[in-house]
């Protein structure tokens, strides 16, 4: 009995051991690494920004049309990607038919259909509960949602006639901020 004691009381002092030496090992090996650099350039990180050229894109419709960036070309454009399954994108979406019915000026939604549980189904039901009077583009692929290097829903982009990007609002936008920044 005394010998199993003995033992593993050796065992669990060699484990102890061990471990110390590994952890201090790590410890030690870490300071010899180089930091990692963080990329702190604000045109990687959050998306495109005011001042850039809004990049074209063409995109089918829920109606299966082909609409294109484009064909608004001249005319100022409010972009805003969202999802259905987004509450923010769900809130802002009366401030946005409002403001694209009382203004005229275009809004296009482009819905991150790959990020729909069951694509464009999801869509297609969430709009036979909340119909929109704008076009509903679906980036079934995640292609413009990439390209505008978009990291969180709902993204909103004013463009200008003459295709730069003039205001952006990472979040739910309303009708006084969209007014505001298509003065």
């Amino acid at each position: 009995m005394r010998f199993h004691k003995l033992a593993i009381g050796l065992i669990m002092a060699g484990l102890i051991a061990g471990l110390g030496y590994k952890g201090y090992d790590e410890f030690t090996s870490q300071e010899n690494e180089l930091a990692v650099s963080i990329a702190t350039d604000d045109s990687v990180l959050g998306g495109l920004e005011v001042g850039q050229r809004a990049p074209g894109f063409a995109l089918e419709t829920v109606e299966g049309e082909m609409l294109s960036l484009a064909d608004y070309e001249g005319r100022q454009v409010v972009l805003n990607f969202w999802a259905s399954w987004c509450p923010p994108c769900r809130e802002e979406l009366p401030e946005l038919i409002a403001f694209g019915e009382e203004t005229g000026i275009p809004v296009l939604g482009v819905n991150a259909t790959k990020n729909e549980r069951r694509g464009k189904q999801d869509v297609d039901a969430f709009l036979q509960e909340v119909p929109v009077s704008f076009p509903v583009l679906l980036d079934e692929e995640g292609t413009v949602e990439k390209t505008y290097r978009v990291v969180a829903l709902p993204t909103t982009y004013v463009i200008g006639p003459d295709g730069v990007i003039t205001a952006k609002q990472v979040g739910p936008v309303d009708f006084d901020w969209l007014h505001d920044q298509t003065k």
